[in-house]
């Protein structure tokens, strides 16, 4: 009865969301994280399991929405050139990151918590702004390859706390990769099956249909997708987004599927993970310890400088002005989930202590504020620093 209350409350909260932000103009996502945070900090939302297990579904179904987003020809057409300077960009990330760990001193933990990159805040940016904008354009093609790396990287954290560098870390590594390869091929094999095999296809999902059979395959490969790399120790997220990606690459036929299916997830899933991200901060223990906020703040800053140098350095001719260079490095610094993640995790395994949990999180939080903010600001203002406007989309 409590878990019924719990989300009665918070489908209020996700209700009047979009009625505070027509009044204020704050992104939505925002408004959700702030309610959520007063809901629990008032004493109106309490912890729960069920809750937090459904707010997990919502992410994995953002990982989900944004495989869907995803068009594999046109990373075909972006040549070699393009990728070239996708692995000098994660290079010089990187490399700066871990300049900055050495001069602070920080936890190893950091080379994979300031360059962590998440689809989660790229696709809201995506649903409130759409897709002609080249910096958002290009920061969704980056945060596709920046996820994966940043799986690889969590996987590689947890298995060198967990068992050091020895047999079980590069089994950890071996079965990731394992999998990764088999997917390919797997793709491979159904391009070429659905090809000679077009009937195959319409079975699976029909053109038309009166029994919704395109939602019930979608949300079966959804699921069945998140079991198997559960299954395999893999982060689940990569299963939501690889589930994503195969309906959007042999399904493309079913236009209106996208739709469905995105109206649903940003409609009570999507919210209601946002809601349980703002429950997660503690007002008390925060507010409490100003090193804590001072850390969120520094984390923050180095976060977007580090990326603010890589995109300059690699992407500068790209954009053709620091304004959208700015926009692509705020929409890049908003891991939000995997951030979360990442600091869990480093909590778990003893790679950092309470304070800088708070820290992190605190952290994540500030970002997805702030720099939806500013990225709206930006975008709508023609600042000192644009010399050419280039062939930027107007909303």
């Amino acid at each position: 009865m409590q878990d019924l209350i719990l989300f009665g409350i918070i489908s209020i909260l996700i209700f009047i969301a979009p009625l505070i932000n027509s009044i204020t103009r704050i992104p939505v996502v925002v408004v959700e994280i702030l309610l959520g945070a007063f809901a629990i900090n008032i004493g109106m939302l309490v912890e729960s399991e069920v809750v937090e297990g459904i707010a997990h579904i919502g992410f994995l179904f953002l990982m989900f929405l944004a495989g869907m987003e995803v068009d594999l020809k046109s990373f075909k057409m972006m040549g070699k050139s393009f990728f070239k300077q996708v692995v000098l960009y994660f290079f010089i990330l990187y490399s700066v990151a871990l300049i900055i760990i050495l001069i602070f001193d920080f936890s190893i933990i950091y080379i994979v918590a300031f360059p962590v990159m998440s689809l989660g805040m790229i696709m809201v940016l995506i649903q409130d702004y759409g897709k002609q904008y080249e910096w958002l354009n290009l920061c969704l093609k980056i945060g596709i390859i920046g996820e994966l790396v940043s799986i690889l990287m969590l996987v590689l954290l947890n298995g060198y706390y967990s068992f050091g560098v020895g047999l079980e870390l590069y089994k950890s590594l071996g079965i990731l990769i394992a999998f990764l390869l088999l997917m390919v091929l797997i793709f491979k094999i159904s391009s070429i099956l659905f090809w000679w095999f077009p009937n195959i296809r319409l079975m699976l999902i029909p053109a038309s249909s009166t029994l919704n059979q395109d939602i019930r395959y979608s949300m079966m490969l959804f699921f069945i997708m998140v079991v198997i790399v559960s299954l395999l120790h893999i982060e689940a997220a990569l299963g939501a987004f690889l589930s994503g990606l195969i309906i959007s690459s042999f399904f493309k036929y079913k236009k209106e599927l996208h739709y469905k299916l995105n109206d649903f997830g940003f409609g009570f899933l999507i919210p209601l993970f946002f809601v349980y991200i703002g429950t997660t901060l503690d007002f008390n223990v925060i507010f409490a310890n100003k090193a804590v906020i001072f850390h969120a703040f520094q984390i923050c800053f180095i976060m977007i400088t580090i990326r603010l140098i890589a995109a300059s350095v690699v992407f500068s001719s790209f954009f053709r002005n620091f304004k959208n260079t700015l926009l692509f490095a705020l929409s890049d610094t908003m891991p939000l989930t995997f951030l979360v993640a990442t600091a869990t995790l480093g909590l778990k395994i003893g790679a950092i202590q309470k304070e800088q949990y708070y820290s992190f999180v605190l952290s994540a939080m500030l970002e997805a504020v702030l720099f939806m903010i500013i990225i709206k600001i930006v975008l709508n203002i023609t600042p000192f620093f644009t010399k050419d406007k280039g062939k930027q989309g107007n909303k």
